[in-house]
């Protein structure tokens, strides 16, 4: 089993969580543009026929949203799928999951509405190595994910919807509170993955040398605990 040290993708997880949360504050920020200027739009002007500033701004912002959501989205499951596959070489917990299937399981429909709930829970569970500790964070931002998701698109579909200056206003407005409850479900997995850094820093043995021997190192580690 190749293992690899989890602390620097802590790290890189941890900031670009960071920057999604900075971005997402500008979204919002962008968002309340956007409805002050059609909620300002004259009445006889044709909201489909223009193309204001604010439209302009909310696209940038969107975009950059969107490759940041995919980087830190993908970030996220390697850091899933190494905390996994470390923990169960390492802690000495026993583990449900099997590496692939705690990311797998974002992608089965139907179970992916409770499954990598589970998964988290586990890794939260064996970083803290029988410690008793509350995961009920864990809980909260998996309400948070499905809830998200669930005002997203109900976001999207009112841009569909909308065909005049107020239309186009309400959009603005569940954007807005969409990427208000965006933020605070980054926040919290910003949250949940410092605390199961810092767990498994200070309850898992991990022996990291040369760069090219960490692997190694992390292997010895492991048959070590085994004896």
């Amino acid at each position: 089993m190749d293992l690899k040290p989890h602390a620097k993708l802590t790290a890189t997880l941890c900031i670009l969580l960071k920057i999604t949360i900075g971005v997402t504050v500008v979204a919002v920020l962008a968002g309340f543009y956007r409805y002050y200027s059609y909620s300002t739009l004259p009445s006889g002007v044709d909201a489909n026929e223009i193309m204001l500033p604010a439209d302009h701004v909310n696209d940038v912002v969107a975009l950059v949203q969107i490759v940041l959501v995919i980087i830190t989205g993908i970030t996220l499951l390697r850091w899933t799928y190494r905390s996994n596959m470390n923990l169960r070489a390492l802690s000495g917990e026993s583990m449900r999951f099997t590496p692939g299937w705690s990311v797998g399981w974002h992608f089965i429909p139907i179970a992916n509405l409770w499954k990598p709930y589970q998964v988290m829970k586990e890794i939260w569970k064996g970083s803290h190595k029988g410690i008793s500790t509350t995961h009920s964070l864990v809980g909260w931002w998996w309400a948070l994910w499905i809830i998200a998701n669930y005002i997203a698109g109900m976001a999207i579909n009112s841009v569909e919807h909308a065909d005049d200056a107020s239309g186009y206003a309400a959009s603005a407005l569940s954007f807005i509170i969409s990427d208000g409850l965006d933020m605070i479900l980054y926040v919290v997995t910003l949250a949940i993955v410092t605390r199961i850094g810092i767990a498994y820093s200070q309850n898992i043995v991990e022996q990291t040398g040369a760069a090219n021997g960490g692997s190694a190192d992390l292997r010895r580690s492991a048959e070590e605990r085994d004896l």
